[in-house]
């Protein structure tokens, strides 16, 4: 018989294989947007921007939500909204629309994710927790081994609403087996509804500094309305800070970041995101815009990316038993740096796949997402404990994507709506700014206490 756990986990990992092949999809149909929408390509980035801020919207509070209600239940409804808002985009006749979905999707997720690994590492054995965390992830690398390959030839034939067909067909039997066969792991808490007027605060000041980021250089940055945006959006950060000190259930838990180690967590959390999520997004805008290949040519180029992620994050969580977290993650985000610095000083406006590509996707796929995202989820959950697992989590995703969202409203914006002959001479800008990234997230890894080997 299954054990309880493996049964819990097998289960959960349905809704986590959708959303992290969705995550893989959608840097591949912008494109097709763009071209079958008719829109700039500043405008078609909402696609991804909705989708960012409104996870790191309702991330924790979902968390809350499942504290109050089940994990079950969060997950269920996560994956409801995130089925619906498939469906909605798959037929969405403006981009505004297909914007409104993602961030439709973009909720669900937030609900998804954390109460899945929740649901996971409340039934897990205590001393075994960090290899729980690396197959989850590797259940997501499988889906982001198969998306490029089936999605892009979808895509490829049927434009980009195939993602979205693809994603209902998943779906809709994911949510039924989750519902028949799912079980609550956890005691329900009486706790207070959480701070939804903190949440839209922050979605509020993420939507405004992302607009003055994306379109800064398009509009000039001297222009009143990145002005009034990026001034907004610093306004909002005190009385945000307000609303969590002041709120019995606000957004970010006080008392966690109380914890010395967790506090590093997502500080690191923060940093490591804002070039990895814009490296694999701008890797397939280069080979999409710049060497023109077709969805599913660029998902075939970036096949190997994901598969060997997907095999350096079970390596990672055998490592991790002789060798501590922070020494892990110094090296995936070391060698991530040299595939950046490889990006901005080889590829040409011709295309040479094998002598010019193929070793940074080998070198990010293994570095950075493979081995560094498991490891600083690994790292924040040292801190926490059952009844923490939901929200504390919630917050690390709160933090990737608050990162992810940064590092790609720079480099959109750095793109802006230029012609195609310039696109190659932006592209050698956007590296510039991700190697700044990197080594930044370098010394944040550097920052991390170190773990004792027994």
């Amino acid at each position: 018989m299954l054990a309880r756990h493996w049964a819990v986990f097998w289960v959960c990992m349905g809704a986590v294989f959708l959303v992290t092949m969705d995550a893989t999809l959608q840097p591949l149909a912008l494109v097709s947007i763009e071209e079958g929408f008719g829109t700039s390509r500043t405008a078609t980035a909402w696609v991804l921007s909705a989708y960012s801020i409104s996870l790191a919207t309702f991330v924790v509070a979902a968390g809350r939500l499942a504290d109050r209600s089940g994990r079950k239940q969060a997950f269920l409804l996560g994956l409801a909204l995130f089925v619906l808002g498939a469906v909605g985009g798959w037929l969405a006749p403006e981009l505004w629309v297909l914007v409104l979905c993602r961030a439709v999707q973009g909720a669900g997720s937030a609900f998804v994710m954390p109460a899945s690994i929740g649901l996971i590492l409340a039934v897990w054995p205590e001393d075994d927790q960090t290899r729980a965390i690396t197959n989850w992830t590797a259940v997501g690398g499988i889906a982001g081994a198969l998306a490029p390959l089936v999605g892009g030839g979808l895509i490829d034939i049927w434009g980009w609403r195939a993602a979205y067909v693809l994603s209902v067909i998943i779906g809709a039997p994911s949510f039924l087996a989750a519902r028949t066969l799912l079980t609550d792991t956890e005691r329900k808490v009486t706790s207070r509804f959480p701070d939804l007027v903190g949440a839209f605060m922050v979605a509020g000041s993420l939507g405004l500094l992302t607009l003055s980021l994306v379109q800064g250089r398009t509009w000039g940055w001297s222009d009143p309305r990145i002005i009034v945006a990026f001034a907004l959006a610093v306004v909002l950060i005190p009385l945000i800070r307000q609303r969590i000190l002041g709120h019995p259930a606000p957004i970010v838990e006080p008392r966690l970041l109380k914890l010395r180690t967790y506090r590093r967590a997502l500080f690191i959390a923060t940093a490591i995101p804002s070039f990895l999520f814009p490296y694999f997004v701008m890797m397939i805008q280069y080979l999409e815009q710049v060497w023109d290949y077709r969805p599913l040519k660029a998902g075939l180029a970036l096949l190997p990316f994901p598969a060997v992620a997907t095999l350096a994050s079970v390596v990672a969580g055998h490592l991790s038993r002789r060798f501590d977290e922070r020494t892990i993650t110094i090296a995936a985000m070391t060698m991530t740096t040299l595939a950046v610095v490889w990006l901005r000083l080889v590829p040409g406006s011709d295309p040479a796949y094998w002598q010019e590509y193929f070793l940074p996707i080998i070198l990010g796929g293994i570095g950075g997402w493979g081995m560094g995202l498991p490891m600083i989820n690994a790292i924040g959950a040292r801190d926490l404990d059952n009844e923490t697992y939901s929200l504390g989590m919630g917050v690390l995703s709160t933090a990737r994507q608050v990162g992810a969202l940064t590092g790609l409203a720079i480099v959109f914006g750095l793109l802006g709506n230029v012609s195609d002959a310039e696109l190659a001479n932006r592209f050698n800008q956007v590296w510039t700014v991700l190697i700044v990234l990197s080594a930044l997230g370098v010394a944040a890894a550097l920052s991390l206490p170190r773990r004792s080997i027994l």
